[in-house]
């Protein structure tokens, strides 16, 4: 028995077993990596392709942005959103200019939250039909938010479509720092 044992260290063969052992687990953890990763992403944080011009010139059609679900972050004024109404056959996607009981209003091609200018908007034509001149003032309802886009001139945001509830909010862009 003691020659079996010498014969088998003598020839290499434990070396060998242990190196494949190595190499299996090495390609056993990476392939769970890859597929944590993926299904990390789809879940939680999942990528689409911009095809609207809608946000220019932060957001350019064909930029690729990372989309988390409103219930696991806050969303707030400012933020970049995707709504999903009912009537509409595709999502808005668009900015958080009001929320909760601001009042909101357009006139001379300034955009009012709560009688502050918060954004000089240029206009097409200074009509008074032209929204991105001229807007009545509304009041956002609780629980409702208030999307203006940033290429204002020839989207479709609140302005046409009115407040959207905060449940049709489907997304929120973010920033990823890590492993994207």
């Amino acid at each position: 028995m003691i020659r079996k044992a010498e014969y088998y260290k003598a020839s290499g063969k434990a070396g060998q077993k242990r190196w494949r052992a190595y190499a299996l687990s090495l390609v056993i953890i990476l392939v769970i990596a890859f597929v944590l990763q993926f299904i990390f992403r789809q879940l939680f944080f999942y990528p689409l392709k911009i095809s609207s011009d809608s946000m220019l010139p932060e957001i350019q059609s064909g930029d690729k942005r990372y989309f988390i679900h409103p219930k696991l972050t806050t969303v707030a004024v400012g933020d970049v959103v995707l709504v999903r109404t009912p009537a509409a056959e595709a999502d808005f996607f668009c900015r958080i200019a009001a929320a909760d009981g601001d009042k909101v209003k357009i006139a001379n091609g300034q955009l009012l939250v709560n009688g502050q200018v918060k954004k000089n908007l240029e206009a097409r034509v200074a009509i008074p039909e032209d929204r991105s001149f001229y807007m009545n003032e509304i009041e956002v309802r609780p629980n409702y938010i208030f999307c203006l886009n940033d290429n204002h001139r020839n989207t479709r945001d609140s302005r046409t479509a009115g407040a959207f509830e905060r449940s049709q909010i489907k997304a929120k862009v973010i920033k990823p720092s890590l492993f994207f």
